[in-house]
């Protein structure tokens, strides 16, 4: 019913009338969340229904929203992509979603998951995503191998798209030559912000052309 920011209002109208039944671990799981802001309770809900397949038939869109946004906050390997994106229906995935579940369903039917993982990566994340764009520098990690975005360059991408660094913003790092898939975190023991590599670098032409 929602990713990230995207909520679907017919089905949350549905939910919340009964006509939309929801296994027992997810409705104690949105409750949770709702009482106490649990987050964790809200992925949690969101793996059940990933998994599940339970949108996959109906709202594949929404469902190939949802795998890419859990994919993100690394809640979902890369090995469970081929699986979770080999759709039967096709309905509202547009030309690059019908991409995806093609090269997904290749990929299991040929036993080629390795390639199959590496091609719908890049893939999934440009989906839809976000124009957002900082600069990084791929070598300047703190301890936990973060990148750090403290640099002049991130600043000054950061006040031109008028950004506020906040946990789960999505964008694409670069430094002219590379690209890659981040998501920002907080700051850790250096009170700097962060950003976790999702998948990347991968060269900036590459990019550009998925």
């Amino acid at each position: 019913m929602a990713v990230g920011s995207g909520i679907d209002p017919v089905q949350m109208d549905a939910y919340w009338s009964g006509d939309i039944g929801i296994p027992a671990p997810i409705d104690a799981d949105v409750a949770t969340y709702l009482l106490r802001a649990d987050s964790d309770a809200l992925i949690r809900a969101a793996l059940w229904v990933v998994r599940g397949h339970f949108l996959s038939a109906t709202y594949p869109a929404l469902h190939m929203r949802a795998v890419r946004w859990l994919f993100a906050r690394d809640r979902l390997a890369r090995s469970e992509l081929p699986g979770l994106l080999a759709l039967m229906s096709r309905q509202g995935l547009g030309h690059d979603g019908e991409a995806i579940a093609q090269i997904a369903m290749d990929a299991l039917e040929e036993g080629r998951l390795d390639e199959g993982e590496g091609l719908i990566v890049p893939m999934l994340w440009c989906l839809g995503a976000s124009s957002l764009r900082l600069f990084v520098d791929f070598n300047n990690r703190d301890a936990d191998g973060h990148l750090r975005l403290d640099l002049c360059g991130t600043q000054n991408d950061v006040a031109a798209q008028s950004l506020v660094l906040q946990d789960g913003l999505i964008a694409t790092g670069y430094d002219g030559d590379l690209a890659a898939a981040i998501i920002v975190i907080g700051p850790g023991s250096e009170g700097v912000w962060r950003a976790r590599i999702v998948d990347g670098p991968w060269e900036e032409l590459r990019t550009l052309k998925v």
